[in-house]
């Protein structure tokens, strides 16, 4: 099967430069998870010790208040245990339950939990427990949660919305270690007053004691309120401990709740992420150049053997069609009173396209660069009046008139190679000077100048320095459009300057010396 080559197109620095940025996106991508997968782990793993270490502490705090030696909390035991299972729901979002035979079924739904000092002078003090759910609906208006402590991505964990209060007046049963709040004040996750007070109207108070405090006092009767809503899950994992008295069972509902490390590292994965993008786009441009460069110098090079087959075939097509017409004729005995004349134009057509392929092996050799260059001193005046005589003939024949002030001008440099460059220079002139016009040539220390009336307008000169490069006007003309560039590549090896340009009609072609 065979298969077709695909044509060289022109690249686009902008897709070559989105390709190199996704590709170095994935490489910073890839090296920014090396960096922070270690991160990652230490976080997880400072989590699981962190809530096995919670964990711990909340067994230890019940085996100690439940079979401890001493126990001299003024509350019953159930109350503590309720403290200690509110506080782990606020530390892990997990809903722990204890069970015994003589305290019933404790767990973490939502409950005030007040702590009161029997005597503020030596720090004794008790826990008492929200008295009936009634109250609950107080504590969660938009104005008491507004103030509360919902979240503190410091920590590890989730911290469940708390509440925080001081209770300046309320009614105690200090032998269930239960409250009815009568007059309370919201404090903020910092433990200052917010100023929103809540009233409460008991309804039964009896067997309780009332008490109101000094609102100076600071050591007195600061609680929270907090707790999960609802009911525990049907699958909750118990823990079950045998061989005591009273028998226990503590279970752990639900999955360990604590902020995310997307979360407690945002800030960090948010520069992270910033720098990737602005790294990947910023170094991608070296890739894209070099990628760029590469594509674009294959496509110039297509371009060129592409215009350069172009141009060949169209400029020998010509010549080689007379060629062909006029052997025909020659073998044919057609017009035998011509055979001469066209042997001569045979002769005219090789010479022709002998000329078009030596032109060809001199523009090879001055753009490979490897002649060698031998310097003398070369007087351009008489250099110039030699090749204005060598284009003698072809100056009659276009009616064209030399305006030439001969002076002598020596330089230092290599005569066969400047002369060939000139001589490019004064026969481009003549070949595409409009007929009857004049050619300009002025010389000094300084420069060379030639200028003519183009035969066609120019608009892209620079151009022309190209190889295979004439105006449109031009093609089929006795030029190969390899002299100026073939001048321009001898003059930069002998380290000259060849600048070109148009003004108006006139076309002017200068060397720097």
């Amino acid at each position: 099967m065979k298969v077709r080559k695909g044509t060289i197109k022109r690249p686009n620095f902008l897709i070559i430069y989105l390709v190199s940025s996704l590709i170095m996106l994935i490489i910073f991508t890839v090296l920014g998870l090396f960096v922070f997968l270690p991160a990652f782990f230490d976080y997880q793993y400072a989590v699981e010790d962190l809530d096995f270490d919670y964990y711990n502490h909340l067994v230890q705090s019940i085996s100690n208040d439940r079979w401890g030696e001493d126990n001299t909390f003024t509350e019953p035991v159930s109350v503590r245990i309720k403290s200690y299972i509110i506080n782990y729901y606020i530390s892990t979002g997990r809903r722990a339950r204890y069970q015994s035979d003589d305290t019933g079924v404790i767990d973490a739904s939502e409950t005030a939990i007040m702590w009161f000092y029997t005597n503020p002078d030596n720090y004794e003090h008790g826990i008492l427990e929200l008295a009936d759910k009634k109250y609950i609906e107080s504590f969660k208006t938009e104005e008491v949660l507004s103030q509360s402590f919902i979240e503190d991505t410091d920590d590890f964990f989730y911290h469940k919305p708390v509440v925080y209060f001081r209770c300046y007046e309320y009614y105690a049963d200090y032998n269930n270690g239960k409250f009815i709040p009568v007059e309370l004040e919201i404090f903020n996750e910092h433990l200052e007053p917010t100023g929103v007070v809540l009233h409460f109207t008991p309804e039964n108070t009896d067997g309780y004691i009332h008490v109101k405090i000094d609102t100076n006092n600071e050591r007195s009767n600061f609680g929270y309120f907090a707790g999960f809503e609802g009911e525990d899950p049907d699958d909750a994992y118990s823990i079950k401990q045998e061989g005591v008295d009273p028998p226990y069972e503590k279970t752990f509902v639900g999955k360990l709740e604590y902020v995310s490390f997307m979360t407690a590292c945002k800030d960090e994965i948010s520069w992270a992420i910033f720098t990737i993008i602005v790294a990947a786009f910023f170094v991608a441009l070296v890739p894209a150049i070099i990628s760029y460069s590469i594509k674009y110098r294959r496509y110039e090079i297509f371009e060129y053997r592409r215009k350069m087959i172009d141009a060949m075939a169209h400029d020998l097509k010509t010549p080689m069609a007379a060629l062909s017409a006029y052997s025909e004729n020659l073998a044919n005995n057609i017009a035998t009173d011509k055979k001469d004349y066209y042997a001569l134009k045979i002769e005219e057509k090789v010479a022709q396209m002998n000329k078009m392929v030596n032109d060809m092996l001199e523009f090879s050799k001055s753009e490979s660069g490897s002649a060698v260059i031998t310097k003398s001193e070369v007087d351009l005046g008489d250099l110039i009046s030699d090749i204005i005589a060598d284009n003698e003939h072809s100056i009659a024949e276009r009616s064209l008139k030399v305006n030439y002030d001969k002076k002598s001008v020596v330089i230092k440099t290599d005569k066969k190679l400047f002369e060939q460059a000139v001589s490019c220079l004064i026969n481009n002139a003549v070949l595409y000077s409009k007929e009857g016009t004049a050619i300009d040539i002025t010389c000094d220390a300084g420069s060379l100048t030639v200028s003519n009336i183009s035969a066609e307008k120019l608009e892209d000169v620079k151009s022309l320095k190209q190889a295979f490069t004439k105006g449109a006007l031009s093609r089929g003309s006795k030029g190969t459009g390899l002299g100026l560039a073939i001048a321009d590549n001898n003059l930069t090896m002998l380290g000259y300057k060849l600048d070109i340009k148009s003004d108006g009609e006139k076309f002017i072609a200068t060397v720097k010396l």
